[in-house]
C-alpha cells in the first residue's frame, strides 16, 4: 500500500458473465453490454465442437462535474469445454486469467491524491444452458480469485445469463451476487456484491442445427 498510508479504497466491481453455450466448431460471438459492471466488451469462439475460447474486456468509469474521477480496467482470456446432454441442453466450463487496473486513494498529511493499482484475477465457470431458435439461458457457478495491492480473496459467484431474440441478433442480460469468502471485517478492500448488465448480442459464426 505505500509507507504512511493512512487508509486505501480499493474496490473489485466483477465483469458479466460470458456464458457462449457454443454448439459446434465455427460458433462465434460478440456481446456488448452495459449495467453496474460497466462498459464490457465479450467474445467467444468455438475452435473445435467441444473446445471454445473467449477473450472479455471491461471498462468502468467514474465521472464528477462531467470530469473522469476514476476508471476501472478488466481483460481476460478464457479456455473451455462443453458437452451437449440433450437436444437443446449443454453444459459448458471455461477457466481463464486477467489483468486490469483499479483506483487506489491514499491519505497522507502531505499527499492528497489518486493513484491505481494492478487487479488480477483467474477463475472457473461451469454452467448449464438451454437453448432455441430465440432463446438462450444459462445457470452459472464461477470462482474467482481476486488478487488487488498484493491481497488475495476468493468469490463464489453464481448467477443467472439470458440471450432473447432470432437467431444472429438478440437481447442480452444477466444478474448475479459476489460472495467472499473472507469476513467482511478481515478484507483489506471492498467488493460490489451485485451483479446486472444488458446489452446486445450477435452470432457471426455457423451454427449447425439451426
Amino acid at each position: 500500500m505505500g509507507v504512511g498510508t493512512t487508509s486505501c479504497h480499493m474496490l473489485y466491481v466483477p465483469n458479466s458473465f460470458n456464458s457462449p453455450l457454443l454448439r459446434n466448431k465455427g460458433d462465434g460471438q460478440i456481446n456488448v453490454t452495459t449495467g453496474i459492471s460497466g462498459f464490457e466488451v465479450q467474445t467467444a469462439y468455438a475452435i473445435t465442437d467441444n473446445v471454445g475460447i473467449m477473450a472479455n474486456g471491461q471498462v468502468l468509469k467514474t465521472t464528477e462535474h462531467d470530469t473522469l474521477k476514476q476508471q476501472r480496467t478488466l481483460f481476460e482470456l478464457g479456455l473451455g469445454y462443453t458437452e451437449k446432454f440433450s437436444d437443446n441442453g449443454i453444459f459448458e466450463i471455461f477457466g481463464g486469467a486477467g489483468v486490469g487496473e483499479v483506483p487506489a486513494d491514499y491519505r497522507k498529511i502531505d499527499y492528497d491524491g489518486v493513484s491505481t493499482t494492478q487487479i488480477t484475477r483467474y477463475f472457473i465457470q461451469p454452467g448449464l444452458g438451454f437453448y432455441n431458435d430465440w432463446l438462450d439461458i444459462s445457470i452459472l457457478s464461477r470462482l474467482s480469485a481476486v488478487s488487488i495491492g498484493g491481497e488475495t480473496n476468493w468469490f463464489y459467484e453464481p448467477g443467472f445469463m439470458a440471450k432473447m431474440g432470432y437467431k444472429r441478433l438478440r437481447f442480452y442480460s444477466c444478474i448475479g451476487l459476489s460472495i467472499p469468502f473472507e469476513k467482511y471485517d478481515d478484507q483489506k478492500w471492498n467488493h460490489n456484491p451485485i451483479m446486472f448488465s444488458i446489452g446486445i448480442h450477435f452470432n457471426f459464426g455457423k451454427r449447425l442445427e439451426e
